[in-house]
């Protein structure tokens, strides 16, 4: 959660089925439906929003942190799903390298090049996407996104600061709304 209106990132290959139907399960046991607002064309996330049942109430969310300050050996925390099993596991490691690219894959075949990723030993297993990489004051420096397989603590998240335009383009108008520049040969 970004906001305290309800608003959640999360990776885009977490809710890729546009058919489905997506459930929010917080700490304390409450369910919520969830609305995907976007899909990130460029990068591997996804905005959606959960509706709070009472009147004048609101979520508690993470603060976000700045990952461009990021420096190797730097201590983070991991949290996720880990194994799609494990509800709100915490792993805690430090960051092993900035700006790395990788190609990342599916189990359909999908291929993405992630670029300028976060490279952190703190446990990342599949189940973790979409949770988010903290720094040791609790705030979101980056989203965890892949890992490497057939390695041990080989994991990736996509920097907060990439991210921060796609949240605040969904805040004002709905989506996500990014510039590009086309060439025609």
């Amino acid at each position: 959660l970004v906001s305290k209106e309800g608003l959640i990132v999360t990776n885009k290959h977490v809710v890729a089925d546009k058919n489905a139907e997506y459930t929010v399960f917080m700490n304390n046991g409450e369910k919520f439906i969830a609305q995907v607002l976007a899909r990130d064309p460029v990068l591997d996330i996804a905005l959606l929003k959960i509706e709070l049942k009472t009147l004048g109430g609101f979520f508690p969310f993470l603060s976000l942190g700045n990952s461009d300050t990021l420096e190797v050996g730097q201590s983070v925390i991991a949290i996720g799903n880990a194994l799609a099993e494990f509800r709100n596991t915490v792993s805690v490691g430090v960051i092993s390298g900035l700006a790395r690219s990788v190609v990342a894959g599916d189990s359909s075949g999908n291929t993405e090049l992630l670029d300028h990723v976060i490279q952190t030993d703190a446990a990342i297993n599949p189940g973790n996407s979409g949770g988010p990489l903290l720094d040791l004051s609790g705030r979101v420096i980056g989203v965890n996104v892949a890992v490497a397989q057939g390695s041990q603590n080989i994991g990736f998240a996509l920097p907060i600061n990439s991210i921060k335009s796609a949240i605040e383009s969904v805040k004002k108008t709905g989506k996500i709304v990014r510039p590009y520049l086309g060439i025609r040969y």
